[in-house]
């Protein structure tokens, strides 16, 4: 078959050239799109769907869903195709699209996601870290959601969101409380801080978190004894009740003077 120069997929919808129809799977976070495609313009086609592109759903309580993997693809005069997205939702506030969820052909997203999208279809990040990257760029969600630097690939992807978002990169996670209207409210449920600290000697260790006015919230560890070496710790301090505003956390040992500060914000 002799291919037409590649063409933009909105320039073909537009012209009527190419007919498609997109239904959920059944998720919002992976292959959740299954995409039909018509070559009605009476010649080949060659075209793609793009990394960026949003499929938008018919149901306007029903999550977007955006395309992060390109989709090449030539069809014949009257030749149809079937194509899996792999793609995400750009809506955590709304509801997930069941199977069969049907969505309008779309059009490319906002240019901070269209960057993210170009950046994920270039490596091989997994559906979690890219689904918290969606929703920080969509919904304004906090970068801690995809969690604390660990000097790992991921970093990649966090350093590059927090460019694009203007927050600083994640020093801590951040799990998100969830209710039955919504995948993901955005409001802070859990803060995992990770830490490590080294001692030469058996001290006693204290961890706690206070206010922005100095405060005590609550008391992780108080004077709980360890041994010379390496200790990492991982404080997980629920936080669904609290008010907005900044904390930290506070870490001391007696061989030492001085405080570690780990803070955070709701």
């Amino acid at each position: 078959m002799v291919h037409a120069a590649e063409a933009g997929l909105f320039e073909l919808l537009a012209a009527d050239q190419l007919r498609l129809t997109a239904v959920g799977t059944g998720g919002y976070t992976g292959e959740s799109v299954r995409v039909d495609v018509r070559n009605t313009s009476g010649k080949p086609l060659a075209a793609s769907i793009p990394p960026g592109w949003v499929f938008n759903s018919v149901d306007e309580q029903v999550q977007d869903l955006m395309v992060v993997r390109e989709e090449v693809f030539t069809l014949a005069p009257g030749a149809s195709r079937t194509i899996m997205c792999r793609a995400f939702c750009t809506q955590g506030n709304l509801r997930a699209p069941m199977a069969g969820e049907r969505f309008f052909a779309g059009a490319m997203a906002a240019p901070r996601l269209v960057q993210l999208a170009r950046a994920v279809a270039r490596a091989p990040y997994d559906d979690d870290l890219v689904q918290s990257a969606v929703w920080v760029l969509g919904n304004g969600y906090s970068i801690g959601g995809m969690g604390a630097l660990d000097s790992t690939a991921a970093d990649t992807l966090r350093h590059l969101v927090s460019r694009l978002s203007g927050q600083p990169p994640p020093r801590y996670a951040v799990h998100f409380a969830r209710d039955g209207e919504s995948v993901c409210t955005g409001r802070p449920a859990m803060i995992v801080q990770p830490f490590t600290i080294t001692v030469g000697s058996p001290t006693l260790l204290s961890a706690m978190v206070l206010d922005r006015q100095g405060r005590i919230v609550q008391r992780l560890e108080d004077h709980a004894t360890i041994g010379p070496g390496m200790h990492r710790r991982r404080y997980q301090v629920a936080v669904a009740d609290w008010p907005a505003g900044q904390y930290a956390i506070h870490v001391w040992t007696t061989d030492r003077a001085g405080v570690h500060r780990l803070p955070f914000t709701l």
